[in-house]
């Protein structure tokens, strides 16, 4: 269960990316479905962790703090290499983007795809019309929603024979984003994400820390789309699907994140933010 909450963190914070020096601390409460499980082997509480993005020219860190855990995801656009940091072990895994690879088929035994299922990711993301006034921020709503065929999902950390158990399963995101265009940084973060979405970062990102899904660069090009800086994301997380796991993990119900700024500053940042600190072990 935990990989599964793993990845889907990672997919929320893998296209933040800014131009400027800029910080964005941002606040996220995970509710129901597979968190219920993580929480219930804790306090109970809901899971919260909190994500720092910082930005210096073309790189991008983001820090996800849940508990007593921290992973830190660096992205350079100017090099097109990412590096997962993990202070608990030391390590850094650098990891730059791959050709595109052929199509693995099946595992053998695996039931086929259903008809209309996409491959690796599907994204749509929609404005509304919509707008409301946050924190003194006016927001415009856009509505996303994104499909993940879990069927297609590798990685070193995951055995053959779990990769078979989710053949079949899909992961169905939906939900809105209100969008603050007038408030610093909103400019320079939607000329990175335009930058970024001629690569394929988010995908690598992924592979560092373990887990493979083809079609990340869609949710990053869908999000450079979005006109201005994610102020309130709002979804929920469902399962479809046929087999053991997809029916196992319909029975816990959807999961709710919800994603809020709490602070967003342009003080300058150091370049060794960016950098893998002295003592680290650094895996290729």
């Amino acid at each position: 269960m935990k990989r599964w909450l793993t990845t889907t963190l990672a997919v929320l914070v893998c296209s933040a990316a800014l131009r400027a020096d800029v910080t964005i601390v941002q606040t996220t409460t995970v509710e129901g479905g597979m968190a219920s499980m993580a929480a219930s082997a804790g306090s109970g509480a809901p899971i919260t962790p909190k994500i720092t993005t910082q930005i210096k020219g073309m790189k991008s860190r983001s820090d996800i703090e849940t508990g007593p855990a921290t992973v830190a995801t660096i992205i350079d656009l100017t090099t097109k290499q990412v590096i997962v940091l993990r202070p608990d072990q030391k390590t850094a895994t650098m990891v730059s983007p791959a050709p595109p690879a052929a199509t693995t088929p099946p595992a053998a035994g695996a039931p086929p795809a259903a008809p209309g299922t996409p491959a690796g990711v599907d994204v749509t993301v929609t404005p509304t019309g919509k707008s409301q006034v946050l924190d003194g921020l006016k927001c415009d709503e856009y509505t996303f929603t994104t499909r993940m065929n879990m069927g297609e999902m590798s990685g070193r950390q995951l055995p053959p024979e779990a990769m078979q158990m989710m053949q079949g399963v899909m992961m169905l995101m939906e939900g809105s984003m209100w969008v603050a265009k007038e408030t610093p940084g909103a400019a320079e973060y939607l000329a990175f994400q335009k930058a970024s979405a001629t690569g394929a970062l988010g995908e690598a990102a992924l592979t560092a820390a373990g887990v493979s899904l083809p079609g990340m660069e869609k949710l990053t090009k869908a999000m450079a789309s979005v006109q201005g800086l994610p102020y309130l994301t709002e979804m929920t997380i469902k399962i479809e699907g046929t087999g053991q796991i997809a029916e196992m993990m319909k029975q816990m119900g959807p999961m709710k994140v919800t994603t809020r700024v709490n602070s967003i500053k342009t003080d300058a940042l150091s370049d060794d933010l960016f950098k893998v600190p002295e003592g680290y072990s650094v895996i290729k």
